[in-house]
C-alpha cells in the first residue's frame, strides 16, 4: 500500500481505464529483452562503482559473447574509458535526477526511473531533481511499495508514450529527456504547452505505472 501524501493536487482526473491503457502502452515501448542482465547491473551499478563485462558473465554463467549481444540491446548504455559500464538508467554520471540508495549517491536518467529503481531493488532511495519549468527543488522518498516526505506537496510527473517498442536502456533521448518531475500542476500546464504529447500524472500514479513496468520486466 502506498504512503502516498495526501495533500497532493491531482493534475488531471484521468480516468482508470485510460491509465491502464497507457500503462500497458509504457510496459510495451519499455520492454527487456535480457531482464536478467538489467537486473544484475542495477543491482551492481547501486553499489556505486563501474561492472565490467567479465562481472556479468561470471555472475550469471554466461558466456562472454553472450552477454555482449545482450549489452548491444542496451543502445544508450554509457562505458567509461575502461571499457566498464557506469551507466544504463541509474547512473554513476550526474544528471538532473538524484537517487541515493544505501549511502551510495547515484543518478537516473528520468524521474520514472528513480521511482521504479527502489521497486526494482527491493530498496529504499532518496530522490531530488529540480523542476524543469521553475527550477525549484523536488525531494521525496521512494520505496518498493510507495512514496511519502514529497516536497512540495503539489508535484506531478511528466510522460510520453514511446512510438514502439524501443527496449530496455534505449529510451534515453525519446523518452527519459522528457519524464521529469514538475513542481505543480500550473507549472506542469505550462510546460506541457511546448510539449503537446505529454501525460501528466500524480506521483503516486507514475510509481504504480513504474511498478507495472519492473513486474512485466521480471516476469
Amino acid at each position: 500500500m502506498s504512503i502516498y501524501s495526501k495533500t497532493m493536487s491531482k493534475p488531471d482526473e484521468i480516468t482508470s481505464s485510460a491509465l491502464s491503457m497507457l500503462t500497458g502502452r509504457i510496459q510495451a515501448g519499455l520492454h527487456c529483452d535480457h531482464p536478467g542482465v538489467w537486473l544484475f547491473l542495477l543491482g551492481e551499478l547501486a553499489k556505486g562503482k563501474p561492472v565490467s563485462r567479465a562481472c556479468i558473465a561470471r555472475a550469471l554463467e554466461m558466456p562472454s559473447q553472450k552477454v555482449q549481444v545482450a549489452l548491444d540491446t542496451f543502445a544508450d548504455i554509457v562505458y567509461d574509458d575502461a571499457g566498464d559500464i557506469v551507466a544504463c538508467g541509474l547512473s554513476l554520471l550526474k544528471t538532473p535526477h538524484s537517487i541515493r540508495i544505501a549511502d551510495q549517491q547515484l543518478y537516473t536518467w528520468c524521474a520514472l526511473d528513480a521511482l521504479m529503481y527502489p521497486v526494482a531493488l527491493d530498496l529504499t532511495a532518496q530522490v531530488e531533481s529540480h523542476c524543469p519549468v521553475t527550477g525549484g527543488p523536488v525531494r521525496l522518498t521512494v520505496t518498493p511499495t510507495g512514496v511519502s516526505q514529497l516536497s512540495p506537496g503539489g508535484v506531478v510527473v511528466s510522460l510520453v508514450t514511446p512510438t514502439a517498442e524501443v527496449g530496455c536502456c534505449n529510451v534515453r533521448n525519446s523518452f527519459c529527456n522528457q519524464v521529469h518531475f514538475i513542481s505543480s500542476a500550473q507549472a506542469a500546464e505550462n510546460w506541457r504547452t511546448t510539449h503537446l504529447d505529454a501525460t501528466i500524472l500524480s506521483v503516486e500514479e507514475a510509481w504504480h505505472l513504474g511498478h507495472a513496468v519492473v513486474q512485466r520486466r521480471l516476469k
